[in-house]
């Protein structure tokens, strides 16, 4: 089984869960409340995904990182004694397989939708 494959079961079988723990009962229109919500949260991972591989944190770490060490004598004096850069090393995070989680969570949104629609 692929990674996809085993994510939307996976998923499916929380929805199945959460409607339990959301609403003591199952029935279609609660099945479909949570799926619902299943699919927001894989949507808003995918989201996180792309803003840690896009490094949009990395600025603002790096710039406060900088601000405190120019404030801070005493790691300014370290720093100049050892001879190091404020500059860190940085690295690139890459998650292999993003993509199913917003194909799966679309799916579960526009689903659910429709199910609730009708």
């Amino acid at each position: 089984m692929n990674f996809k494959a085993i994510l939307l079961l996976t998923s499916l079988s929380t929805s199945m869960l959460l409607s339990f723990f959301l609403y003591k009962s199952w029935s279609l229109i609660n099945w479909a409340n949570a799926l619902f919500l299943v699919g927001l949260l894989l949507i808003m991972i995918y989201s996180m995904m792309i803003l840690i591989e896009g490094q949009f944190f990395t600025a603002f770490l790096t710039s406060t990182r900088n601000f405190f060490a120019k404030t801070n004598k005493k790691d300014q004096v370290i720093q100049e004694s050892e001879k190091r850069s404020l500059i860190p090393l940085t690295y690139r995070r890459e998650f292999p397989n993003r993509k199913s989680f917003l194909q799966i969570g679309l799916f579960f949104c526009i689903g659910s939708l429709l199910v609730s629609f009708f």
